[in-house]
């Protein structure tokens, strides 16, 4: 195969995998990354070495973006004329991860990288090679994804190109879990002081007051009950008898989240404690939690987005603040109720916001 039939070849792959570098990034599982894998080393025809399967191992570490680097050995055992050629192949690799597509959880990646290739019959030896491709992530869990990858390998010296395809397990450990929404470890809720329940001194005239609503909280009024001098006989205490008034249900929550990150950082926790405290001190109330975005990347990613965010925020109020899960409702809508245009970068930050929405009632 000629030089220029390869650098042609590499071309095209590289420019196909750009074109869809403009989607909106994909979240990744933070940590260090191990992937054995088993493929086909196809070779270069002019090489007159036989195509023979591929066993490779992967150490890398995936960083907390979409960006992740590899460090791979690969061995093939082939034949040349009949002879034993052992192929040991080392190279440093880049990924950079493309949106995952969430319904059948597959995150597209595209790699790149340089490295070099020892041929047992000193064909091409040691020779600098660089290599791009890229591949798919299927997710069994948290940590343990099923990958597919393929790679073209130009031998830059001896104008050799060279394809391996291989299927593998990686494994990623020491980072936080990506379904995993929230960070409570070592957090102490602080004592219940805040947002107490006030009953209001009886007096003839006074009738009880509407829960005040701010902008972005809705409270259900309170009962309104008949003005009715008090007595001392057991029926007048009983028609009396005015409800509690809850106290002003906290405001809008400012909890921010990384670009593309669903995780909650515990420096927010007291936000939404302030949640918590307000709906055990009023056990009649119920709390809606909605996620929004930007509009930056496709609205079907947003949504989903928003969705993981909104349901970050509703498990930090159940699995650390102990709210019954009955109470706690999330909800996300992407991108479709900006707060603001989205026309400059403040107003997209202030579009990528969380609402809580409380509701209370008589109990």
């Amino acid at each position: 195969m000629s030089f220029n039939i390869a650098k042609r070849t590499l071309l095209s792959s590289i420019i196909a995998a750009s074109s869809v570098s403009t989607l909106a990034l994909a979240q990744q599982q933070e940590g260090f990354t191990i992937t054995p894998s088993i493929g086909y080393y196809n070779m270069d025809s002019d090489r007159d070495i036989k195509d023979d399967k591929a066993y490779s191992l992967g150490l890398g570490y995936q960083f907390n973006n979409p960006w992740a680097v590899e460090f791979v050995y690969l061995n093939a055992d082939s034949k040349q004329a009949g002879n034993n050629v052992d192929v040991d192949q080392y190279r440093l690799d880049g990924l950079y991860h493309l949106p995952t597509i969430s319904n059948v959880n597959l995150t597209p990646y595209l790699a790149a990288g340089v490295g070099t290739t020892d041929f047992s019959n000193a064909s091409g030896h040691d020779n600098v090679q660089v290599n791009a491709g890229g591949g798919l992530k299927y997710a069994l869990n948290d940590t343990v994804s099923l990958r597919a990858d393929f790679r073209l390998v130009n031998d830059v010296e001896d104008h050799h190109l060279d394809n391996v395809t291989s299927l593998g397990v990686q494994m990623t450990f020491g980072g936080s879990s990506r379904n995993s929404t929230s960070n409570d470890d070592d957090y102490t809720p602080v004592e219940q002081t805040s947002y107490t329940q006030v009953e209001p001194e009886p007096e003839p005239a006074a009738q009880p007051q509407q829960a005040a609503q701010p902008e972005v909280i809705s409270s259900e009024p309170a009962e309104q009950v008949q003005e009715e001098p008090i007595t001392a006989s057991p029926m007048a205490e009983e028609t009396t008898q005015q409800p509690e008034i809850v106290a002003e249900p906290p405001g809008k929550i400012n909890i921010q989240f990384g670009l593309n990150k669903t995780n909650v950082e515990q420096k927010f926790y007291p936000e939404i404690e302030k949640i918590a405290i307000f709906l055990k001190e009023n056990p009649g109330s119920t709390v809606m939690i909605e996620g929004h975005t930007d509009n930056s990347g496709a609205a079907s990613y947003n949504q989903k987005l928003s969705e993981k965010r909104a349901k970050a925020i509703a498990e930090v109020l159940t699995n650390t603040f102990e709210i019954s899960a009955t109470r706690v409702e999330a909800i996300g809508y992407g991108e479709e109720r900006p707060f603001v245009e989205n026309d400059t970068e403040a107003h997209r930050e202030a579009n990528r916001r969380v609402v809580a929405i409380i509701s209370t009632s008589e109990v």
